[in-house]
């Protein structure tokens, strides 16, 4: 099991992360992936991107050192309603759009309000996937928030950095890709990266997917043509 691309890092605009996108890019192609993509978070978070710099992404090249750019944003759930924090002007021209509840962007509430508002959030259809829904801050109804997915053709992020930064979140990442597994939803694994050193950082999803023989056919950064039938 392996993967060809991380689509979900982040450059120093995110102010805290320490990497320029010259230097994501050095280190994807280092690791040999065919790809890889920024998404900086959006600027309902205090150091977000504000979005003239998502807007002004279309001005920089599809490759870069030989490897595909992907262009995209991490946008901030802003209400249980699925409200996000970029227009649809911005959205439908990104490469890819992860849409994640952060604390610092909504005040955690029920579970039953989380799963509302990830089920609404997939009804956009600029939205490609949902980031790291293990979170325990904002748990959910995941067979529920699965099912949706399921309909809507979304994926579902594995976020290997969860399983560092936000205890708890190995239980459910693991439930999550049961379900995923159960309901033919594909995942995309990310390593979060917020520096040039993280960059491919998958092992921690990776050796979960393994341990519940996760099939590969359903991880569309494992391999190229899948990537491309998902994420053109």
């Amino acid at each position: 099991m392996k993967t060809i691309a991380d689509l979900h890092m982040h450059t120093s605009v995110s102010q805290h992360a320490y990497s320029t996108l010259d230097e994501m890019a050095m280190a994807a192609k280092f690791k040999g992936f065919k790809a890889f993509g920024i998404t900086n978070h959006g600027p309902g978070m205090l150091d977000g991107a504000m979005e003239l710099h998502f807007l002004c992404l279309r001005n920089l090249p599809d490759e870069l050192y030989g490897i595909r750019f992907y262009k995209g944003a991490e946008v901030n759930i802003k209400s249980y309603d699925g409200q996000l924090d970029l227009p649809e002007s911005i959205l439908k021209n990104l490469d890819i759009v992860i849409a994640s509840y952060h604390a610092e962007a909504i005040a955690p509430a029920s579970p039953a309000d989380h799963t509302r508002g990830l089920i609404e959030v997939l009804k956009n259809p600029d939205v490609d996937c949902l980031g790291h829904i293990g979170n325990p801050v904002f748990q959910c109804d995941y067979e529920a928030v699965i099912k949706a997915c399921a309909q809507e053709e979304k994926l579902i992020e594995i976020n290997s950095n969860s399983f560092i930064v936000r205890p708890g979140s190995d239980k459910n990442c693991k439930t999550v890709a049961r379900l995923c597994m159960e309901y033919g939803v594909s995942v995309l694994v990310s390593s979060d990266a917020h520096s040039k050193y993280a960059v491919g950082s998958h092992d921690a999803a990776l050796k979960m997917l393994r341990s519940i023989f996760f099939p590969e056919k359903l991880i569309v950064n494992s391999d190229w043509d899948l990537l491309q039938r998902r994420l053109p």
